[in-house]
């Protein structure tokens, strides 16, 4: 699916009452929420053109978090995570970065 579409069901989505005060990936979820939602906006309007290995470490941290927190979670919540996950992961192929 292209990144402006995830982007697009992403904001209009919105987080879940489910998240609040979670933590996933060293983060509180409005925090990680608003670190991915920045370098999106910056991937999707084409202000970020690369990336460097600090900012792919850590979406690379966010993107394993996620997996293990969907695969535990109520269906609200992994629902989220598997959108969240799937934003990162096209923002790093549109990047040319591989997620592992």
């Amino acid at each position: 699916m292209p990144l402006a579409r995830l982007w697009r069901e992403h904001l209009e989505a919105g987080c879940p009452s489910d998240l609040q005060g979670v933590e996933i990936a060293g983060s509180d979820v409005v925090a990680l929420d608003a670190e991915v939602t920045a370098y999106v906006s910056a991937v999707v309007t084409r202000t970020c053109l690369n990336t460097d290995e600090r900012v792919s470490r850590r979406l690379e941290e966010i993107h394993r978090a996620l997996e293990q927190a969907s695969a535990h979670a109520p269906a609200p919540v992994a629902t989220y995570c598997a959108r969240l996950d799937g934003l990162i992961g096209a923002a790093l192929v549109r990047l040319g970065a591989k997620t592992n």
